[in-house]
């Protein structure tokens, strides 16, 4: 059975522009904290804030090796999902 309440949880994730240039960051390639900060433009806390948030909802995984952590996207449907809002939005701006 649809929970409408998860669902909405779900999609107050991408209602931050942080949050939305993190993960358009790591979909063309698994970045480290400093590459993902360097990249978007963000300050490191606020990455490093944003990147626990999302990798508790499963939209993020890491791996760590050594000192260094890896961050990537856990599961590219989510990349499907922001495409289509994209193109959802341009066609209206096409109107």
């Amino acid at each position: 059975m649809t929970n409408y309440n998860d669902i909405a949880e779900f999609f107050k994730l991408f209602s931050n522009e942080g949050r939305l240039k993190i993960i358009s960051t790591l979909a063309t390639s698994d970045s480290t904290v400093n590459e993902i900060v360097e990249k978007s433009g963000l300050s490191q806390s606020l990455v490093s804030q944003q990147l626990k948030l999302l990798k508790n909802a499963r939209i993020l995984t890491s791996e760590k090796r050594g000192k260094t952590v890896t961050y990537s996207i856990y599961d590219r449907h989510i990349l499907h999902l922001l495409k289509d809002v994209s193109e959802h939005l341009g066609e209206h701006l096409d109107e």
